[in-house]
């Protein structure tokens, strides 16, 4: 049987939730990204690699990306963690930002919702999201997206949209492979 491995970066939890229940489901080893040698990775047939979306790009991501030579005759499956609803337009942003075009055709992606927690943000987190409300409250209700008016909703409050069934087509991913 081939061997698994989750690594992730969970900056408020969301994340670290999604890499547990994905090593539970598929009884993979797991690692947080900043715990695991390069080395040690080696021994895996399958990496998962789990991080946050902060504007944009993957949270720890660039231990991947900066050594995707040593990782690309392995299956690599990459899962981003967000708040966004918009998932078609975030999965392309997201790839076009993290993603080299040699990963592009080689990983396999997934967007998660996660939640947001105020109060576990650190301060520039709250500040930037304060900015952030600031500058779409001047705009007209019928002018924003569902992303924003979601936001805008749960300023301020604890919300956590993860959901343990969203990592099936995941599962599905690494499975295939393992047989």
């Amino acid at each position: 049987m081939k061997k698994v491995a989750v690594v992730y970066k969970s900056k408020y939890g969301s994340t670290e939730k999604y890499a547990k229940w994905i090593a539970e489901d598929t009884c993979a080893d797991i690692f947080k990204v900043n715990e695991i040698k390069l080395d040690k990775l080696g021994e895996f047939d399958t990496i998962v690699y789990c991080g946050g979306i902060y504007a944009g790009g993957i949270l720890g991501f660039s231990f991947i990306r900066n050594n995707y030579f040593k990782f690309r005759d392995k299956k690599l499956i990459v899962v981003a963690v967000g708040a966004t609803l918009k998932k078609d337009e975030a999965i392309e942003e997201v790839k076009t930002q993290n993603l080299t075009d040699e990963m592009k055709g080689n990983v396999e992606f997934f967007l998660l919702r996660g939640g947001l927690n105020y109060k576990k943000m650190n301060f520039i987190d709250r500040f930037l999201m304060f900015l952030l409300i600031k500058s779409v409250k001047f705009k007209k209700a019928e002018k924003l997206d569902d992303d924003t008016k979601g936001i805008i909703s749960t300023y301020g409050k604890v919300v956590d949209f993860t959901n343990r069934n969203a990592i099936a087509p995941i599962i599905d991913a690494i499975v295939k492979e393992r047989v």
